[in-house]
């Protein structure tokens, strides 16, 4: 394994550099979505520059290789992803994605059964609720000729990515977004609001997520493990997922424990 030095934390980038990068990404996703994957990877490239931390930096890059069909690069770029702990869940199915479109390329699915359902595994495992080992699992079965168990896989994503949607996260999702856009350092301390004698568990999210913004993080460890024990694992995991605190914490001080699920 290579003995690369993780890159910077976000707290050390300037706000410019940090909105110049995201600007960078969104341009790459544009240029992806359009078909010209060469001009995606120079945007990617330029971003990596700018800011070597951003998150989903290498998860696009990744993908952008994936559509290029260049295997070898995009399964670099998620073992690079992998032992900086970025988004596991995530690239572990992608590996299994990689995996997988490189087996067909070969006629060789059967034989990277076990490197691609490891994958899928460890996908599961560090995100009960991510839809996307499931959806790997299904083109696996589909391309073995297994179309009724294909179909079931299939189905089982469909129901993670509707339960991911729930009203909660949606509410969370939406308020970190504007969070983020309009905070002032000026502002009071954000804390949780108490609502008929009760906190509503989107409150400690959005608390943790303005001491975040201030750099406190213990306070936002804090309101985090408080919201922890109020809500289901599944929720509680899909929201610490959120790039909002991948931002942060995986970059910086680590976050509360994610809880395990059963499957």
């Amino acid at each position: 394994m290579t003995n690369e030095a993780p890159p910077p934390s976000l707290d050390e980038v300037p706000p410019e550099r940090l909105a110049a990068a995201r600007e960078l990404m969104e341009k790459a996703l544009a240029a992806r979505f359009a078909g010209d994957h060469r001009k995606a990877l120079a945007h990617l490239e330029e971003a990596r520059r700018t800011v070597p931390s951003l998150h989903g930096l290498n998860y696009q890059t990744a993908l952008t290789y994936l559509d290029l069909r260049e295997y070898d690069q995009a399964t670099e770029i998620v073992r690079r992803s992998l032992r900086h702990g970025e988004d596991i869940s995530n690239v572990h199915a992608l590996a299994a994605m990689i995996a997988l479109a490189q087996a067909r390329a070969a006629g060789t699915v059967e034989t990277a059964r076990r490197q691609i359902m490891q994958s899928v595994q460890e996908s599961q495992e560090a995100n009960p609720l991510n839809p996307a080992p499931h959806y790997v699992l299904a083109e696996f079965y589909r391309a073995t000729g297994r179309p009724d168990l294909a179909l079931a896989s299939y189905q089982k994503a469909l129901n993670r990515t509707s339960k991911s949607d729930s009203t909660l996260v949606v509410t969370v999702k939406a308020g970190l977004a504007g969070l983020r856009k309009n905070h002032n350092p000026d502002d009071p301390v954000l804390e949780p609001e108490i609502v008929d004698g009760e906190a509503p568990p989107e409150q400690f999210f959005f608390a943790a997520a303005d001491a975040l913004l201030r750099n406190d993080k213990d306070r936002a460890a804090a309101r985090l493990e408080q919201v922890r024990k109020r809500i289901s694992p599944e929720i509680y995991n899909a929201l610490l997922n959120d790039p909002f605190f991948q931002d942060y914490l995986v970059s910086g001080a680590a976050p509360p424990e994610t809880v395990k699920t059963p499957e």
